[in-house]
């Protein structure tokens, strides 16, 4: 986890630009970070908005100030070695501060007796490929990830539920050489449900730019495009704007009737289930069935082409098609115009999506200069 160490004179220096660079802002977040039980102020805590680059260290007093770029909804979470994560829903509307008086409860909670071991042994080692093949994902960018910290990860298996387990110790902290980010990773939890066929993992990420000469960041910028179109947040980026088409999205339906899958080929008009969501800044896609989702502006890689399994329905082209449904009492989807999802826990997405994950995920600031501009 997060320790408290001297800073560096190049991240202070990080720090006096991130701070001269935002102090425009009308977004601010500021705050306090002490125990719940001592009240003792809580130095070198991290601070961060969830899947974006926007984070900082509370100082010695345990204050922090944060400020964000653009209006919309955010998870705050702050994270101290020892304590639980804390995780709390901010939204702009318009321009404000937000004051938190964060309060952290000790880390209480008991893995069923399992302790991260000091000495790693065979086993531990194949439980970390398939850990990192499930959390980072096969595609070609994913291969250009590493976990930093791997030995700070452990791993369970309920042998009467039939479910795996991974944790970690601290947070992971995943270089993504490809896509030019240093990643810190609060994981709250990775499962793997044999019985139902699937895996699910949360959590919260925090991205931070790495250095780099002319050449890489011209590499990575290309690579962010490539990850960004396509993904998740670009579909329902897409979707709030009513752009699938437009955008290269076609969409189908299909149902599972008596242990058969039938997909309706003709082309979906998905925009006729989104309706208005709780906030201002939210919609809701209203659903049943399956949506199968291709994505017809990119090819799946060639070396792709043998690992994903697209439900025996066939993919025209080689195109990028990926499939979602909600989980059984689960009715919508709500979501913001920058993709971000307020229920990520409610559905589950397969095939070309279930192979892109913690390797090819973007922030959600992104900004895609190149559609910005049109």
């Amino acid at each position: 986890m997060i320790r408290v160490q001297t800073l560096t004179l190049a991240f202070l220096i990080f720090l006096i630009f991130s701070v001269l660079g935002q102090s425009s802002s009308q977004f601010v977040i500021k705050g306090n970070v002490s125990d719940n039980q001592t009240g003792e102020t809580l130095p070198f805590a991290a601070v961060f908005l969830a899947n974006t680059t926007v984070g900082t260290v509370t100082n010695d007093k345990g204050d922090f100030v944060l400020h964000v770029p653009k209006s919309g909804s955010y998870d705050l979470i702050i994270k101290f070695a020892g304590y639980k994560t804390f995780i709390k829903s901010i939204q702009f509307f318009e321009a404000q501060t937000f004051e938190v008086n964060a309060k952290l409860e000790v880390e209480t909670r008991q893995m069923r007796g399992v302790t991260v071991t000091a000495k790693k042994d065979e086993k531990w080692k194949r439980n970390l490929e398939d850990f990192k093949r499930g959390f980072l994902g096969t595609s070609p960018f994913a291969r250009e990830c590493k976990i930093l910290n791997e030995e700070v990860i452990d791993f369970y298996f309920d042998e009467e539920k039939n479910i795996f387990e991974a944790f970690a110790s601290e947070p992971l902290i995943i270089e993504n050489r490809a896509l030019g980010y240093r990643i810190k990773y609060v994981l709250e939890g990775y499962m793997v449900y044999f019985n139902e066929k699937y895996s699910s993992y949360w959590g919260y990420p925090s991205y931070e730019e790495l250095r780099g000469n002319k050449k890489p960041r011209a590499r990575w910028l290309k690579n962010r495009e490539v990850a960004y179109m396509g993904s998740v947040d670009h579909f329902f980026s897409s979707l709030f704007n009513n752009n699938l088409k437009e955008d290269g999205y076609l969409v189908q339906m299909a149902r599972d009737v008596d242990g058969k899958r039938y997909l309706d080929r003709n082309e979906l008009d998905l925009y006729q289930f989104v309706k208005p969501g709780s906030t201002a800044n939210s919609k809701r896609l209203e659903f049943q069935h399956i949506l199968y989702v291709t994505y017809t502006k990119e090819l799946i890689p060639p070396e792709l082409g043998t690992v994903i399994n697209v439900s025996d329905v066939p993919v025209y082209g080689n195109k990028q098609r990926s499939q979602f449904h909600l989980f059984e009492g689960k009715t919508f989807i709500e979501f913001e115009k920058n993709g971000y999802v307020y229920n990520p826990l409610d559905y589950i997405v397969a095939d070309y999506w279930g192979v892109e994950k913690m390797g090819d995920l973007m922030p959600i600031d992104y900004i895609n200069t190149r559609s910005a501009n049109k």
